[in-house]
């Protein structure tokens, strides 16, 4: 064997592993005057094993030695004895690690890297945003809201209808006329490309040309004038509409990352946008985080008005319904397992991890993974350790606290009196649990009504998953048609009280949630039923939201 096989068989094994792509087996064959490297993956990853492979033939050979990439679809039995090969030393054999790599490499979505497999919910949201409307989709970060629109524009291009990405992450910084007049630069730009494709010739291929011609060359200009790049509606308008009859196509806009604007400027660009689609079948998707959010504003009326303009399509899956919660996220974990041989989570993780992680994430699917990647670090670290327990995820949940707020302030880089707010209103919340010894407490609807503002601050914390949502109706236990809200605060925030006795905490087991106190003897109540759950949730503290009243007159000033 070549001494450089087996650094190579590394290097080659990484990085089907980083796409996602289990190698079922791997052999080296060493000719005269070249080396083989012999891959075998599953039927379903044959393309695009060979598209890597072809990729990897120039970086592990050379001059002297030239060296291929060779990929061949596995066995039956390779298959089977992969999926039940043994993990003798649990969290410690290499399949855990490569876990670790994948979920590293493929947990964050976007255009050019989508899910590993996307995961169906039993909302049918994916049927839902790739209908002949306009959508605004909801979704706290890591939601899953841009692995939905990457699916449906993947679906969207197989069925023949043409698709445009437009990641406003790129624009934040710039004014609503800067903004709009890229997203006419990617629009035209596509409608250009399909034009020369189908009828290169043809007077709308011209016209489609010498409009793209003129968005790009405003856009070379130091300064833009809104009146100026308002005038290009009507022109855009006109020819999607001609285009799109002509060529018996849909045209779909999808728009991430869009809560990353300021919110000043969100409904006129949204309105530019839904006046250059106006009758005609074009359709936006904007994904968003729904309290960073303006679709439309009253005075003068600008944007796309839910209910009216546009539907809204929500993918937070939340604690209010544990298992269906549980069984989601499992699910994707089980795709991740699955890649790399494991085959199933419970293989690495026990019962008591598995639970865990679904209280420590809120249920968001990234920091579901994040978190058991990091729960299978903490537990590779344990001497002797074979499965992740509990308490790796208690640890990792802990060390996410500071990330979690650097994400806080850089989400809302475009609203900078948002992350100062959200803080302090955090620490009033923090404060108000410590000195009632629970973690978990309950918001009056008759208060929310009256303290706007300040609820407001309470929905912030839930956008960036500081807090989540238990249940949004805890009916009163002796006041006929009152009711409260229930939040949990995030595990990260009140894991360094693990150890003070007598704290109120809740759990998850076996799909139900439960309610603990620390260090005590305390029988523990489990809420197996809907009504033992409510009475769970009604012994909380309720947080007068007066308490933020603080936070708000400050930013007023």
């Amino acid at each position: 064997m070549s001494s450089a096989a087996p650094s190579s068989m590394d290097h080659i094994r990484s990085v089907f592993v980083k796409q996602g792509i289990n190698l079922l087996d791997f052999t080296v064959r060493v000719y005269p005057d070249e080396v083989n490297f012999i891959v075998y993956v599953d039927e379903s990853d044959l393309l695009r094993a060979v598209e890597i492979g072809n990729d990897l033939d120039d970086s592990i050979g050379s001059a002297e030695q030239p060296a291929f990439v060779v990929i061949r679809k596995a066995t039956p039995s390779m298959l089977e004895s992969n999926e039940a090969r043994p993990l003798k030393t649990g969290v410690q054999d290499e399949r855990a690690t490569r876990l670790v790599q994948l979920i590293t490499a493929r947990s964050r979505v976007s255009e050019v890297q989508p899910a590993l497999s996307y995961v169906r919910d039993v909302r049918s949201n994916l049927s839902a945003v790739t209908a002949g409307r306009h959508h605004l989709v909801f979704g706290r970060r890591g939601a899953g809201k841009s692995a939905l629109l990457v699916e449906a524009k993947r679906r969207i291009d197989l069925d023949g209808n043409i698709s445009c990405w437009i990641n406003m992450h790129t624009y934040r910084n710039e004014n609503p006329a800067e903004v709009f007049l890229n997203c006419l630069n990617s629009i035209l730009g596509t409608v250009v490309g399909h034009q020369q494709l189908q009828r290169p010739g043809s007077p709308l291929a011209a016209s489609a040309a010498v409009l793209y011609s003129h968005v790009q060359g405003a856009l070379l200009h130091e300064t833009i004038d809104l009146t100026v790049v308002r005038r290009l509606i009507p022109q855009v308008q006109q020819l999607l509409r001609r285009f799109l009859d002509q060529s018996d196509t849909q045209l779909f806009i999808f728009v991430d990352d869009f809560y990353l604007l300021s919110r000043s400027i969100q409904p006129q660009v949204l309105d530019m946008l839904a006046a250059s689609t106006r009758d005609c079948k074009a359709w936006i998707k904007v994904a968003s985080i729904r309290h960073l959010t303006r679709a439309f504003q009253n005075a003068p009326p600008l944007g796309l008005q839910t209910a009216q303009d546009a539907e809204i399509i929500d993918l937070d899956v939340t604690l209010q319904e544990p298992k269906r919660a549980q069984e989601f996220l499992e699910n994707i974990l089980t795709e991740y397992c699955k890649a790399v041989g494991i085959g199933s989570p419970s293989r690495i993780f026990n019962g008591k991890a598995l639970n865990r992680l679904v209280l420590a994430s809120g249920a968001v699917p990234r920091d579901y993974l994040v978190l058991a990647s990091g729960a299978i670090q903490g537990a590779q670290r344990r001497d002797g350790a074979r499965q992740v327990g509990a308490q790796d995820v208690n640890q990792i949940a802990g060390d996410a606290m500071q990330s979690k707020l650097q994400e806080l302030e850089e989400d809302m880089a475009a609203n900078v009196e948002f992350a100062d707010r959200a803080v302090r209103a955090l620490t009033v919340i923090r404060n108000f649990l410590e000195e009632t010894n629970y973690t978990y407490f309950l918001v009056d609807y008759r208060d929310k009504e009256a303290q706007a503002h300040e609820y407001d601050l309470l929905t912030d914390l839930l956008s960036v998953r500081i807090v989540h949502l238990l249940d949004a109706g805890v009916s009163h236990a002796h006041a006929a048609g009152q009711r409260s809200e229930a939040y949990m605060l995030d595990l990260s925030q009140y894991s360094g009280l693990r150890y003070k006795q007598g704290i109120e905490v809740l759990d998850f087991e076996a799909g139900r949630l439960v309610a603990k106190k620390t260090r005590s003897t305390k029988t523990a109540r489990v809420g197996d039923t809907p009504r033992k759950v409510i009475a769970i949730l009604r012994v909380a503290p309720t947080f007068e939201l007066s308490k933020l009243s603080s936070v708000t007159q400050k930013a007023a000033t």
